[in-house]
Order: C-alpha cells, then structure tokens, then sequence
C-alpha cells in the first residue's frame, strides 16, 4: 500500500511539473508574439500601451535566373518564389509581413496582407 502511494505522489509530482514548466514556456511564447506584434509589455508582464501604427518592413528582391528571392533590409533571407505576388503570399504566411515597402530593380512595390497592392 505504501509502494502505491509513493508511485502516485511521484506521478502526481511529475504531473506538476510539467504543468509548471508548459505554462511558463506558453507564457515566454505569448510575451514573444505580443512584443512582435507591437505590444509594449512591462517587467510584470501587463500590457502598458499599444502602439498603433502598423510595422512596415522593408524588404529587396533579388533575382537569380527565373527564381525570385526576398530579402529584408539586414540581407536576412525571408522567402523565394517565382512571381512577385507568390512572394507576398509567402512573405504573410511564413515570417506574418502584413506591410513591406519592396524594391525590385528600379520599381518600389508595396505589399499589403499577403498582396502586391501598389507597383510604381
């Protein structure tokens, strides 16, 4: 009988644990997307002020051969495709680029929620 009570209070221990350490680390994720998203957050992890303009990045394409490749303004690699607007596309899907001002060549394109919206 006292074999199963210490079994119970380990796996009940575990269980804790694991609790603990899942919810501090969904914490820590929520913290990281709420500070990419533009949200200001104090050391007691409480919302202070929201900033209400929209992150706009700034992006370049490079292209070599057929293949499109993007890149933001620290030459860090975002996504390739073969059209501007598949580049967009996967821009919003994979890194969350909602706004980009984009040079391609001699022409500034803009994109908007995962579309070319403006070519000057």
């Amino acid at each position: 009988m006292l074999e199963i009570i210490i079994i119970f209070g380990a796996f009940w221990l575990g269980y804790q644990v694991g609790v603990h350490l899942t919810a501090w680390r969904l914490r820590d994720i929520i913290i990281e997307a709420a500070k990419k998203e533009g949200l200001i957050i104090d050391d007691n992890h409480n919302i202070i002020q929201v900033d209400t303009k929209p992150n706009v990045y700034e992006l370049f394409i490079e292209r070599i051969k057929d293949t499109l490749y993007l890149y933001d303004r620290e030459d860090e690699f975002v996504c390739q495709a073969n059209t501007v607007e598949e580049l967009a596309t996967l821009a919003k899907q994979q890194k969350n680029i909602k706004y980009a001002a984009v040079i391609y060549g001699d022409d500034v394109l803009m994109f908007v929620d995962g579309t070319v919206k403006i070519k000057t």
